[in-house]
């Protein structure tokens, strides 16, 4: 396995627990800003963010509650931890 690899993996599960911890701290901000990325995605898909493209990804109209986001937050956390260490990081 190349450190490349390691490294991507890491920062990809880092960044998943980001941005569920993003969501957890305002479940209504995100979903209202889900709402908009929708919305967008119909006339300007090319406009969105790669936050907005997140939020399409992940969210749905049922949207999610705060505690499922923390726990999807803590969970990204400890995949994030677990993952082998890079060479010389």
């Amino acid at each position: 396995m190349t450190s490349t690899y390691r490294s991507g993996r890491h920062t990809y599960a880092a960044l998943q627990a980001y941005q569920w911890a993003r969501v957890a701290s305002s479940t209504k901000a995100a979903l209202k800003e889900w709402e908009s990325a929708r919305e967008l995605s119909n006339t300007q898909p090319d406009s969105l963010s790669k936050w907005q493209q997140w939020l399409l990804d992940h969210l749905d109209r049922e949207g999610i509650d705060g505690q499922r986001a923390i726990a999807l937050a803590e969970m990204w956390v400890r995949v994030a931890t677990v993952q082998p260490p890079v060479d010389g990081i």
